[in-house]
């Protein structure tokens, strides 16, 4: 398990200034750096990305798969810790490869 979480870690830090590609870092989600993503901090960045897609005229096929805020909320107390987000991010990948995909 704590490979996995260094692995995350490694992917926020390679995609901390590339916010177009790959899962957003914890980090770049929490824009007050308070250590919890609030649903205005999660929609906001999530927009962000989506219009910096688009007028990099990049493909967005799996748009309408991005997960939304409370799929990270498991408490459901309107914020997200950097733990619940890790979680989330890690159950993700598992599916994604349960489904074929690497």
């Amino acid at each position: 398990m704590k490979k996995i979480g260094v692995l995350l870690a490694l992917i926020g830090l390679l995609n901390a200034a590339d916010t177009t590609r790959g899962p957003v870092a914890f980090e770049s989600y929490d824009t007050n750096k308070d250590n919890i993503i609030t649903q205005e901090e999660f929609q906001g960045v999530k927009n962000e990305r989506m219009s910096a897609k688009a007028e990099a005229n990049m493909p967005m096929r799996n748009a309408s798969n991005t997960p939304e805020f409370g799929f990270f909320d498991t408490n459901k107390d309107g914020k997200i810790t950097k733990d619940e987000y890790q979680k989330g991010q890690l159950e993700r990948m598992q599916d994604r490869r349960g489904k074929g995909r690497q």
